[in-house]
């Protein structure tokens, strides 16, 4: 059985996480974006926020050791602001979609982290919008408000919610039957 785990990014894996972040990027907008001049996707002022320590927590997942894929919180959310954390970048692997990895490790983020939440999806991912969803509903401790909203010349289905300490009875559970830490 795999054992996997979510824990904050370390120095030494920056730069494997760099090449993650590339595979997001191009499978979230590879279609809808154009690739820059040095062979990245999205512009470097991107990567310099994505990076930014202040305010932010970089998460890897893994899976018996191997990068499975990462996540971004930050201390602020882009629409509510102030007091309301934020998903602010959730990629895993085709290879571990669908199987349950990325629900726990979004309940995992969700316990470690109790309180006001806001999550947003681009409009056209539709994949991104159901898992959130379904998510979100396992976890909020009362009303979720979704709207949509623009940020440039993006648009976005955005969801606010509470999540109690209590989600942390779920985020326990183990991805699939198997070992799982969270540090």
């Amino acid at each position: 059985m795999p054992r996997w785990n979510i824990r904050p990014i370390r120095p030494g894996e920056r730069s494997a996480v760099r090449r993650l972040v590339q595979l997001y990027l191009y499978d979230l907008g590879g279609d809808r974006w154009r690739v820059e001049v040095d062979g990245t996707f999205a512009p470097a002022s991107w990567h310099k926020r994505f990076w930014a320590r202040r305010g932010k927590h970089h998460f890897v997942i893994r899976v018996d050791g191997r990068l499975a894929g990462f996540a971004l919180v930050n201390d602020r959310a882009q629409f509510a602001g102030d007091g309301v954390r934020e998903i602010g970048e959730f990629f895993v692997l085709r290879r571990y979609r669908r199987r349950g990895l990325g629900t726990c490790a979004a309940e995992a983020l969700f316990a470690r982290f109790p309180g006001r939440w806001e999550v947003a999806e681009l409009l056209w991912n539709v994949a991104a919008r159901r898992f959130w969803r379904r998510v979100i509903t396992r976890c909020a401790s009362g009303e979720i408000v979704e709207r949509r909203r623009r940020h440039g010349d993006l648009s976005f289905y955005v969801q606010n919610f509470d999540v109690g300490g209590g989600a942390g009875g779920r985020a326990a559970r183990q991805w699939p039957r198997g070992n799982h830490a969270v540090s």
